[in-house]
């Protein structure tokens, strides 16, 4: 597996908290993931890590601005 360029995983953590900012009816994983050109799991472990932080959060099969 490649190692992203330092700084990249946060600038891309930090697009997707815009991107959940600006559809406030929230969206799934898998929009997000395709928004974001990612993988499913990827985009996964990223909003975990946003959630985590306080930057997003889940109700059902959809995510939401922290």
């Amino acid at each position: 597996m490649a190692r992203l360029p330092q700084g990249e995983k946060e600038r891309r953590k930090g697009r997707m908290a815009r991107l959940l900012n600006r559809c406030r009816l929230g969206l799934t994983e898998v929009e997000i993931a395709e928004e974001m050109d990612v993988h499913r799991r990827t985009a996964n472990n990223y909003l975990r890590e946003l959630d985590e932080e306080g930057k997003a959060h889940r109700h059902g099969r959809k995510w939401f601005p922290g």
